[in-house]
C-alpha cells in the first residue's frame, strides 16, 4: 500500500491538505474507500493513520484531510466550526469518487471523536453515502457542552457566550480561549493526554503544542457547536448503513448524548458499546486497532 500527498481546494480558493491511501490488495476492480474526519484536532496526522492503514489492509482505500485551518491546510485558524467541516468533507467525498481506481458508488465515511457527527452530518447532506462509522462520537453539541458542566457552571457559560456574541456585534475582536473552556474536560482525561503528546501517540481531542487553533480557540465558536444537530441529520439516512462504537466510560463524549443518535438513524445500524472504555482508550491500541477492525469489516460489507 501506498500513500499519496495531495492538495483540495474550497471553492474560495482554501488549500485542504489531504493524504490518499491506497489499498494493499490490488486488483482489476474498482475498489471501495472511505472518507476520514477527524476529531476536535482538526488534523489528519493523528490517529486517522492508523485507521487507513487498518482499511488498506482489508481492501478499503481512504482520504484523511486537514480542515480548514487546522494542520497543513490555509484558512483562518482559532474556529471550530462542525458545519464547516462537513462542506471540507463534501469536497473530500467528491475528489475520491473521480479518484482512479475507486469505485464512485461505494465511498464511505468515517468519524473519530468530534468527526463522528460530522460524518453523519455529511452522509445526510450527500444521501448517497453506503455506509457511515462513527467511532467515540458524541451527540448534538448541545447536549456535549451541557453534559461536561454541573448545571450552575452550564448556565454561566450559556451568559459567556452571549456577552461574547454581543461583544463581537459591537465591533470587538472575538475572544480567544482555551479549548477548555469550551469543552472541559476531566482530570483523568488531561492526566492521559499528557502522556500521549509525550509518547508517539495522539488523542483527537487536541495536538501537541500551543496556539491559535491547536489548544486556544474563538469562544464565539461555541454558538457553531451549540447549533449542530447530528441527531436531526441521524433522521435521513434512509440509504446508508451506520456503524457506531463507543466507550461506556467515555468522560469527554458522554455515552449518555449518544443514545439519541442512535436511535433517530433509521436505516441498517449497529451500536456497539465497549465496556469500562473511555475516550482516550479508543485513541491508542489495543482498542483504537480493534475498532478499526470493526470499521473495516462494516466498509467491507457495506460498501
Amino acid at each position: 500500500m501506498t500513500s499519496t500527498e495531495i492538495t483540495l481546494r474550497t471553492p474560495t480558493g482554501v488549500r485542504l491538505a489531504a493524504t490518499w491511501q491506497s489499498t494493499a490488495r490490488p486488483t482489476a476492480a474498482a475498489a471501495p474507500a472511505v472518507v476520514l474526519c477527524q476529531g476536535l484536532s482538526g488534523t489528519r496526522s493523528l490517529v486517522l493513520p492508523e485507521v487507513a492503514a487498518r482499511l488498506a489492509e482489508a481492501g478499503v482505500g481512504s482520504l484523511r484531510f486537514d480542515y480548514a485551518g487546522f494542520g497543513d491546510s490555509s484558512g483562518e485558524r482559532g474556529w471550530i466550526d462542525p458545519r464547516a467541516r462537513s462542506d471540507d468533507a463534501l469536497l473530500a467525498l467528491a475528489w475520491l469518487r473521480q479518484a482512479d481506481g475507486v469505485a464512485p458508488h461505494r465511498v464511505g465515511l468515517y468519524g473519530h471523536s468530534f468527526g463522528g457527527p460530522v460524518a453523519i452530518h455529511t452522509a445526510a447532506r450527500d444521501l448517497h453515502v453506503p455506509a457511515v462509522v462513527a467511532v467515540s462520537g458524541p451527540g448534538d453539541g448541545r447536549e456535549m457542552l451541557r453534559a461536561a458542566r454541573p448545571e450552575w457552571d452550564w448556565l454561566a457559560f450559556l451568559d459567556r457566550v452571549e456577552a461574547e456574541r454581543a461583544s463581537v456585534a459591537a465591533g470587538s475582536a472575538p475572544t480567544v480561549v482555551p479549548v477548555s473552556d469550551i469543552l472541559p474536560f476531566s482530570p483523568e482525561f488531561e492526566r492521559r493526554y499528557t502522556e500521549l503528546k509525550a509518547s508517539t501517540g495522539g488523542t483527537s481531542a487536541g495536538a501537541s503544542g500551543s496556539g491559535l487553533g491547536v489548544d486556544h480557540f474563538y469562544l464565539a465558536s461555541a454558538d457553531a457547536i451549540l447549533d449542530f444537530m447530528p441527531v436531526a441529520s441521524a433522521t435521513r439516512l434512509t440509504r446508508t448503513n451506520l456503524l457506531m462504537i463507543n466507550g461506556a466510560a467515555d468522560d469527554t463524549a458522554s455515552i449518555d448524548t449518544v443514545d439519541a443518535v442512535y436511535a433517530a438513524a433509521p436505516g441498517v445500524k449497529r451500536w456497539i458499546v465497549l465496556p469500562s472504555a473511555d475516550h482516550n482508550a479508543l485513541d491508542v491500541d489495543p482498542l483504537l486497532s480493534h475498532a478499526a477492525t470493526l470499521a473495516a469489516d462494516w466498509f467491507v460489507e457495506h460498501l
